[in-house]
């Protein structure tokens, strides 16, 4: 529609309102008062018209004005919008948290009668899980450990993984990690004997099959050197390395997984590896290997546990000593870990009741007990809370195997946060 166009027909229209009244006045003369009367209606339409002009003006150069309206560029804000909104925990589109802190209250007894009753903040966990690509993610795990007064913070696992077994069965992943020895699965507070016998965290590398419910992988990592000078300190080699293999089976209402693994090196063992450090052996004399054997099973609300981890060869007896005071031997440790646990719910929330035995054999200057005896309960309060009680009973060497012969208890009260 042309601005004259526009004109023409606010005059026109004006024009049909002044003859309206004309019409109707053919008839008969009109008389001088509403002749006045016609001329007042004649300037009144006359204002209204220079006001319509007026408005028709304005907006034309408003419509002149105004850019193109991009649909593509809005489309694409309200998009990002509501991407950026329905992100979920995520840091961003990149980087997503999750974590858990772990409080407790303990009392018990030890091999040497001592009594303690502490509150710890034993641990708090910050998980990044970092993916940009299907075929490249990342893990970072910043901890903070309260046990033992130790009050650190480190990076407990920083690594990249390279693969998608989704789509492709291998994967490489490298960094800072837990290589695959042991499966350590427990529904206890206590760390299984297992667990602190064969646990090992280094820089390495792992490489690894997944497909159909198998797990195949080789690694290797930083780890103790073997020489004849036990004090030396240089430990940066990478003569770490073993292997592992893994079944797992799921149905409905049952399902179980099977697994064993190899290292050349038991010792890279985060526990001895601390504990020949505090006594000044930084090189073994000659390596020790170990092995892992675990089996898990499920049937509806039932599941147990089993695992056994063992060196296969003896620790020289200046390294690792198993005996009484002037007839030690090397040491060739070994522990077990069974638990039975039935899983059901209460008020509608998730509970779990296990119980369970573990035993070691020639670990006692890995300062583990040789019987533990242990039973847990956890419930599930509120959707990432879970408040868990333990007990357990733990018996130690005998004074001929380099022990006290004594007993020794404790009770744990835990308040796990996990989001």
């Amino acid at each position: 529609m042309t601005k004259g166009f526009k004109r023409s027909l606010a005059l026109a229209a004006a024009g049909t309102f002044c003859l309206l009244p004309l019409t109707s006045s053919l008839a008969a003369p009109p008389a001088k008062s509403e002749i006045e009367q016609l001329k007042q209606q004649v300037q009144q339409l006359m204002q209204q018209n220079q006001q319509l002009n007026q408005r028709l003006n304005e907006m034309e150069k408003g419509m002149q004005a105004q850019p193109v309206v991009d649909k593509t560029a809005i489309e694409e804000e309200v998009a990002r919008q509501v991407k950026e909104k329905s992100s979920g925990p995520g840091i961003n589109e990149f980087v997503s948290l999750s974590g858990v802190i772990e409080g407790d209250y303990k009392l018990g007894k030890d091999f040497q009668g001592d009594h303690s009753s502490e509150f710890v903040l034993d641990t708090v966990d910050l998980i990044f899980d970092l993916k940009v690509t299907d075929w490249a993610t990342g893990k970072i795990v910043v901890e903070y450990d309260g046990t033992e007064g130790n009050e650190d913070i480190y990076i407990d696992e920083a690594h990249v993984t390279l693969g998608n077994t989704e789509s492709f069965p291998f994967f490489l992943t490298g960094g800072k990690l837990y290589v695959p020895f042991g499966d350590f699965s427990t529904n206890m507070i206590q760390d299984p004997l297992t667990q602190t016998l064969g646990e090992t965290n280094s820089a390495g590398v792992i490489a690894g099959f997944e497909k159909n419910g198998f797990t195949a992988t080789v690694f290797s990592y930083n780890g103790m050197n073997e020489g004849d000078d036990p004090a030396d300190e240089d430990n940066d080699s990478i003569n770490g390395f073993g292997a592992s293999l893994g079944y797992s089976y799921e149905q409905e209402e049952m399902g179980f997984k099977v697994g064993g693994a190899w290292i050349n090196n038991i010792a890279d063992a985060d526990n001895t590896t601390d504990i020949l450090e505090d006594s000044g052996i930084y090189t073994l004399r000659d390596q020790v290997p170990g092995l892992s054997l675990n089996l898990g099973a499920n049937y509806k609300a039932f599941s147990l546990i089993t695992e056994y981890i063992t060196a296969l060869d003896s620790f020289d007896a200046g390294e690792l000593a198993y005996g009484a005071p002037g007839a030690e031997v090397g040491a060739e440790p070994a522990a077990w870990n069974t638990e039975l646990a039935y899983a059901t719910a209460i008020l509608d929330k998730e509970t779990v009741f296990a119980i369970g035995y573990q035993r070691s054999w020639e670990a006692v200057a890995l300062e583990l007990p040789e019987h533990r005896y242990i039973a847990a309960t956890s419930f599930g309060i509120f959707d990432g809370t879970t408040l868990t009680f333990e007990y357990f009973h733990d018996e130690d060497y005998s004074i001929a195997d380099g022990g006290t012969d004594n007993s020794g208890h404790g009770f744990t009260t835990r308040l796990t946060y996990e989001f």
